[in-house]
């Protein structure tokens, strides 16, 4: 009897399965969605600066600014 070892996926496969976006489908609790943005310094200390006048977090803010954005541009938000 021959000794076999069992078939090992393809390297490419294995790698592209540990993706973060390999799996579509995702379980969020909540009605909110993580986002990662970089920016440029200014428009985070501008930010901040705005938020802190009017007693906002620098996150609530850009969901702000976001939000008047999309009614600007006629999407409903």
């Amino acid at each position: 009897m021959a000794i076999t070892q069992p078939k090992q996926p393809a390297k490419a496969e294995t790698f592209t399965d540990k993706a973060p976006d390999a799996k579509p489908t995702y379980r969020f609790k909540g009605k909110r969605r993580p986002i990662a943005m970089t920016l440029p310094p200014e428009i985070v200390d501008g930010m901040a600066r705005v938020a802190a006048r009017r007693d906002h977090s620098r996150a609530k803010m850009i969901e702000i600014v976001l939000r008047d954005f999309l009614r600007e541009q006629g999407e409903a938000a």
